[in-house]
């Protein structure tokens, strides 16, 4: 990729280097990594970095061939234990800030993708991520929110929650928000599961946000939008305004005479059996009257009867810029971050843990992500 630096292993070392030179910000104690050891910050950092899908002492063997160099593992883990996973966030985000030019859409845009995947943890009976599966069994299990840059395949930002206590939908309107503050402009790729009127208000209110996120096209349980429901079976692009409210007596007065009306956040939803779960928000940022704006695109997918014969896409990008076609195009972009997701848990070995921390592994493995 253009976008990447000329020499990724030098400019790794400079940022190692810098975290190093002061690692008791990035420590437990001030008297951490004071004394002279056969692990120093330097080696550690890197140690991390590179380990693969190997046993610990797999890898401190292929790490230390010499074996007057090599230490034990019981050595590495007291020392890995003095550093904060902070140390790898840093250096996460120093690698997204290089000074390169990032690839943009038109020359304008940050193409950036939103979605979340699973790790589990090593078994411990204390961690805030045990939960019951399916199954029966009992694990630990992180659910990692990324927001990821497809064009120059680097992420930007991560946020982690217990697999059982996981919302998608609030992790990435923080990202988004954080993003904003950047002063550029931003196109954010989302699969159906973030659509909600929620998040597609905070995405309107971002001065910098545009958005593309795709939306379920039919009716049932936990199904569309009704007004996009009652879309014809053919290839739109449209402009959907709905109104949204808070409070459950207006909407009980004034649903059958407004169409457009949509209840959601209240505490008693005996009202109505099945909610749509566009509808269905955890939380709801702004007034108690709204207008929800978007523009909605509908196009084929599949062969006529298919399961899934039509894509629905809400978005708030330029229609005369950006037609049905390139939307198409556009939206396919958001495949970089399963791809990525395949790539930091299988080729970098990411499913495979060296810590019961919840954060330092998943960390590494992003940073190691730039060298590929």
């Amino acid at each position: 990729m253009k976008s990447l630096h000329s020499n990724i292993l030098k400019l790794m070392n400079q940022i190692i280097n810098q975290i190093a030179a002061n690692i008791h910000k990035f420590t437990f104690s001030n008297h951490d990594f004071t004394r002279c050891r056969k692990l120093n910050a330097v080696d550690l950092i890197k140690l991390i970095l590179n380990m693969g899908a190997g046993s610990l002492n797999t890898e401190l063997f292929k790490a230390f061939p010499d074996i007057n160099f090599r230490m034990t593992a019981s050595a590495f883990e007291q020392q890995k234990a003095k550093l904060k996973p902070a140390c790898f966030r840093e250096i996460m985000i120093k690698l997204s800030q290089a000074k390169t030019e990032p690839q943009l859409l038109d020359k304008q845009y940050r193409v950036v993708a939103i979605d979340g995947s699973d790790f589990d943890q090593p078994f411990n009976p204390q961690s805030e991520n045990v939960m019951q599966g399916k199954d029966s069994r009992i694990y630990c299990q992180i659910h990692v929110n990324a927001l990821y840059d497809v064009l120059n395949k680097l992420y930007l930002d991560l946020i982690f929650q217990p697999r059982q206590k996981m919302d998608e939908r609030e992790a990435a309107v923080t990202m988004l928000k954080k993003l904003n503050k950047q002063e550029k402009d931003f196109l954010v790729l989302m699969d159906r599961g973030y659509s909600s009127f929620n998040l597609i208000e905070n995405c309107n209110r971002l001065k910098h946000c545009q958005y593309v996120i795709r939306t379920k096209a039919n009716k049932g349980p936990g199904g569309a939008i009704k007004e996009i429901a009652a879309m014809p079976n053919r290839e739109c692009d449209l402009d959907l305004s709905c109104h949204v409210t808070s409070l459950h007596r207006y909407y009980l007065t004034h649903k059958n005479t407004e169409p457009l009306l949509h209840l959601i956040l209240h505490k008693k939803r005996h009202y109505k059996k099945v909610r749509s779960k566009n509808t269905l928000d955890q939380r709801w940022d702004f007034e108690d009257f709204c207008n929800v704006k978007c523009r909605v695109c509908k196009f084929r997918i599949n062969s006529p009867g298919a399961a899934d014969e039509w894509e629905v896409l809400i978005t708030n990008l330029d229609r005369k810029q950006f037609p049905l076609e390139r939307m198409k195009e556009i939206y396919h972009l958001r495949w970089g971050i399963e791809t990525s997701f395949r790539e930091l848990k299988y080729d970098l070995g990411g499913v495979q843990f060296h810590s019961k921390k919840r954060s330092i592994c998943i960390y590494g493995a992003v940073c190691s992500l730039r060298y590929v």
